[in-house]
């Protein structure tokens, strides 16, 4: 079976065109972990290229966590899935329609690098909560947003006296990530899913930077689209930036959030960057 490799901004995946269905779905998950545990130890996680289940979708995107969790949107993997597709002339078009999970994703081709995917309206934002987490040093009060973009995620900004007590510093550089992550991400407000985590600071008007430990990989990873479009909308509902919104990954390169805001309300929202084939080869 061929498989190629694709980062998208950092995010890595093993990529298969599965639409001889080789690989049925209720056995997507135990091949994700197998492969993941045994081969690819630096792997993001597995996209699978299925058949659309719905009229008008050019592709349907499978997309499974290294842990073979499944049933949150990727869109990072969607910019990839796109461009693989793209790439192995499995559509023609620059512009075409992906599914993926319960829903439809409009894809962009807009370079040879470069996919834009046109996300719905989050389905639930909640700004500044108060919680209270611990840390190993006593309970600390920590506040923080959550929005659901298809995938849960929680936003810390980093930018003010109570998360910075909370988290010993409000530098991205010196943050232990992967311990207030991994604490924050099964946190018990957040139940029984868990959600990403997402660290932000403020780089300038329009821009941000972010680090994020991503669900189901248990790790920070370089980059997380759900991730980025949902820090961006939460420091924009907060008017710290405006859009479109430029944003700094942990891999070092640069995505675009673009929206709108009306009546607290979030239309026209996309995710823009690259998309890159890594290296192919064949599983036995």
């Amino acid at each position: 079976m061929k498989y190629e490799i694709y980062s998208g901004a950092g995010n890595d995946f093993v990529m298969i065109d599965n639409r001889n269905k080789e690989i049925p779905f209720e056995k997507q998950e135990q091949f994700t972990i197998d492969i993941c545990s045994q081969r690819f130890k630096d792997i993001d996680g597995v996209i699978f290229l299925d058949l659309p289940l719905k009229g008008g979708s050019a592709v349907r995107m499978n997309y499974y966590n290294r842990d073979g969790s499944f049933g949150a949107m990727c869109g990072n993997g969607a910019r990839c899935i796109a461009m693989f597709a793209f790439n192995n002339d499995i559509v023609n078009d620059k512009l075409f329609i992906i599914e993926a999970v319960d829903d439809t994703y409009k894809a962009e081709i807009i370079d040879e690098l470069n996919v834009r995917i046109s996300f719905p309206e989050p389905k639930e934002i909640r700004l500044d909560l108060n919680i209270e987490a611990d840390f190993g040093e006593g309970l600390k009060k920590l506040i923080l947003s959550y929005a659901n973009v298809a995938s849960d995620h929680l936003v810390v900004f980093l930018n003010g006296k109570e998360n910075k007590s909370a988290l010993i510093t409000n530098s991205l550089d010196k943050l232990d990530l992967n311990k207030y992550g991994k604490i924050l991400r099964f946190q018990k407000e957040f139940q029984p899913r868990g959600a990403n985590v997402n660290f932000v600071s403020a780089i300038s008007g329009n821009e941000i930077r972010i680090r994020t430990y991503e669900r189901g990989v248990e790790r920070e990873t370089l980059a997380c689209g759900t991730g980025i479009v949902t820090s961006a909308v939460i420091l924009a509902l907060k008017q710290i930036v405006k859009p479109p919104v430029r944003v700094l990954v942990e891999s070092g390169e640069w995505l675009k959030v673009d929206f709108k805001i009306k009546d607290l309300m979030i239309k026209d929202l996309s995710l823009e960057g690259s998309a890159k084939k890594i290296s192919e080869g064949k599983l036995n």
